[in-house]
């Protein structure tokens, strides 16, 4: 009965992981689990002296571990979730920790240590946790490899996990401290013994030599060597790969660093210290921000460490710049502890009320208030909680508690915010009670004024999922991670693999509709028309893809085919309510017109003076934006001035924010001011509003 018990109450327990979100999918989340309770379980046994044969026990555990994975792996291959990565965490996770967890017991038994399976105990917390904050207190990265629970390999909103050589090169590690501790006891008995232990210190000691170069760790230092050039402003020290920033970029974004700071600062009524220094860390892209600190696509701030810091890839700054700046700054009035607030919502709200950059057409109250029903008291008290918070998807929590700051920075002062927030304590720091507060939102969320494109973004932002509720977490079908390849190399600046890695994409995959599109751009941009207009039938009917087709003709010099299919679709084009195809006919109006947008877009070639005055509106305004991106500014201003003749038109705000902020940072202040002038006069949507007037205050900072 004994026996059939310890067979079945594994297999038992793993069933019941099955109903926990994360802990049910066989990856590393499980793993980890498995992993220290195994460790521990080890050790105590270990540390019995009524133990004979030191490899039984470990190896009975394992036996007990893997029948709780069982469940897990027959529940992750019915249901499409099996990873090999997710494998390879149970093999190297759990088999190293419990060997660990018996080298320890074992060494305290074998010396005759007083109350071993206490020592054992205490030195195995002092591993997993131990350890654990010591780096965390001391290291910028946010992943974590232990000797006890293996590895946690960064921000939770980074679906993809995968192992890496540094995880491999630190259970190396591992299994080197094992064979010392088990060589120790009995090292003086013989030759080979001591060979063993020579060996095993020497190899331990090159091993951890080579922490920072394995990428086991990560500090300040080695961050900044890597990334291998700095500029300095007056509170920021910035870090940045000169192969990736240009001067003028470095100008910029130092610029808008002490931009953001002021304002932020003055928001927040803070007074900041004279000789205090803010660090940012400027990642070429995301995938390098990955390999050196852990997190991929989630920019952060470390606020827990003493030195200020921000972390963001190149292509997500001017999205979350604003952002995490409130973070550094919010640490101001944080706890001492981790100098943050124990609730997570507060510390996001406050960020996303101040940046407001949860959709470039909506709100933070206009996105809330595109709900049918509103957070209750306790709804609200439960998502500002790190339980509630992360049980949403990313931007739902942070577009709630932002809303939410929004109106209690509006509505009362702002001290007593920060008094509130270390503590998050909002109750004894507000003259009302947290209820009546909830209440004064929702009523302000009623007077808010929305229309259809507000319910269109509430929709979109409130329809996602969190982690903790998708069925494979971690899995990375051959189509996406051939598609994050393919990202990887555009920000890599390696056009050739891009295209090459499109091109292995499409083939896999040639009726997705998504990746066709993408790879008929790509072959337009190399010239191979005649391959795009072929490989469109007449299955093809998006009119993305008859688009495309289009183009393809035009770009062969056949205006009657590409006419022919222009006018195919130009009903539909006419009849959508999509943004992109509203000016999809005027931009290939006339033959002229159409050759205009096809170089512009595949060719990157931009009209002159006089080919521009020729084209409509639609495509002086998209030449005007090429060159934005192309950095061509004398032909930014050139357009600029010669644009002032034409009515502006709310629907290219994008565009014309873009302009604007590039005409303040050249120095062009009065044709900036002209734009400002013009687009306040408009009637504009309430974002664009909140986004004129950044630009306005943009322009106010850098004119003096």
């Amino acid at each position: 009965m004994k026996k059939t018990a310890t067979y079945i109450l594994p297999i038992v327990a793993g069933i019941l992981l099955l109903f926990i979100p994360l802990l049910r999918d066989f990856h590393f989340e499980s793993a980890m689990l498995a992993g220290t309770i195994g460790c521990f379980w080890a050790g105590l046994s270990a540390a019995s002296h009524k133990t004979k044969n030191d490899l039984a026990a470990p190896i009975h555990i394992l036996g007990c571990i893997y029948l709780a994975a069982l469940p897990l792996l027959i529940h992750a291959i019915a249901v499409s979730c099996f990873t090999f990565d997710g494998a390879a965490f149970w093999l190297l996770t759990p088999v190293p920790s419990v060997l660990l967890g018996t080298a320890v017991g074992r060494l305290y038994r074998k010396l005759w240590i007083p109350f071993p399976k206490t020592f054992t105990v205490l030195t195995l917390l002092f591993c997993a946790a131990g350890i654990l904050l010591w780096e965390f207190w001391n290291f910028p990265q946010v992943y974590f490899y232990n000797h006890v629970w293996g590895v946690w390999p960064g921000p939770i909103y980074d679906e993809s996990v995968s192992i890496s050589s540094s995880y491999l090169y630190f259970r190396s590690i591992t299994f080197l401290w094992i064979i010392l501790l088990w060589v120790l006891p009995s090292w003086s008995s013989s030759l080979k013994n001591k060979s063993i232990l020579a060996f095993t210190l020497i190899s331990l000691c090159i091993s951890y030599l080579n922490l920072s170069e394995m990428g086991v760790i990560s500090p300040e230092e080695d961050v900044q060597t890597r990334l291998g050039s700095s500029h300095s402003t007056q509170h920021f020290d910035l870090y940045y790969d000169a192969q990736y920033f240009s001067p003028k970029e470095v100008e910029y974004w130092a610029l808008k660093h002490e931009w953001y700071f002021e304002e932020v600062a003055t928001q927040l009524d803070l007074a900041w210290p004279e000789d205090r220094k803010i660090e940012s860390y400027l990642y070429p892209h995301p995938w390098v921000k990955k390999n050196l600190v852990g997190a991929k696509y989630t920019s952060y701030v470390p606020i827990w460490l003493r030195q200020d810091q921000l972390h963001i890839a190149k292509q997500q700054l001017g999205d979350v710049l604003e952002h995490e700046l409130v973070h550094v700054l919010s640490k101001q009035f944080g706890n001492t502890l981790f100098n943050g607030s124990w609730s997570i919502g507060l510390i996001e709200g406050v960020a996303e009320s101040v940046a407001g950059n949860a959709s470039r057409q909506s709100t933070l109250h206009q996105i809330v208030a595109s709900e049918t029903t509103y957070p209750s008291a306790k709804d609200l008290k439960s998502a500002l909680s790190l339980s509630g918070f992360y049980a949403d998807a990313g931007a739902v929590s942070y577009t709630t508690a932002g809303s939410f700051v929004r109106y209690l920075l509006s509505e009362y002062p702002v001290s007593y915010f920060k008094q509130a927030y270390s503590g998050a304590d909002i109750e004894n720091h507000y003259p009302v009670s947290f209820e009546e507060l909830v209440s004064g939102w929702h009523q302000q969320l009623e007077n808010t004024v929305i229309d259809s494109v507000d319910k269109v973004v509430s929709e979109l932002i409130f329809a996602q999922r969190s982690l903790f509720e998708k069925q494979c977490p971690h899995t990375v079908s051959t189509e996406l991670r051939l598609w994050d390849d393919y990202h990887y190399h555009l920000a890599d600046r390696d056009t050739a693999k891009a295209y090459e890695t499109i091109d292995q994409l499409y083939r896999h995959n040639p009726v997705n509709n998504l990746v066709h599109a993408e790879w008929a751009r790509t072959q337009l941009r190399q010239g191979a028309a005649l391959q795009v207009a072929q490989s469109f039938g007449s299955q093809d009917t998006l009119l993305t893809s008859k688009l495309l087709q289009a183009d393809a003709f035009m770009l062969l010099d056949d205006y009657t085919r590409a006419d022919s299919v222009l006018q195919s679709i130009a009903p539909r084009l006419q009849a959508s309510d999509a943004r992109n195809f509203k000016y999809s006919l005027p931009m290939r109006a006339d033959s002229m017109l159409w050759h205009a947008h096809v170089d512009r877009r595949y060719k990157e070639q931009l009209p002159g003076h006089i080919q521009f005055q020729q084209l409509n509106l639609p495509n002086k305004i998209l030449s005007l934006a090429k060159a934005a991106e192309l950095n061509r500014d004398s032909l930014l201003i050139q357009y600029s001035k010669l644009l002032l003749s034409e009515n502006l038109n709310a629907d290219w705000f994008d565009i014309y924010e873009q302009q604007i902020d590039q005409l303040i940072f050249l120095g062009h202040s009065e044709l900036a001011r002209e734009y400002i002038n013009r687009l306040e006069d408009m009637e504009l949507r309430a974002r664009f509003r909140e986004r004129l007037q950044k630009m306005k205050q943009w322009h106010q900072f850098m004119i003096g």
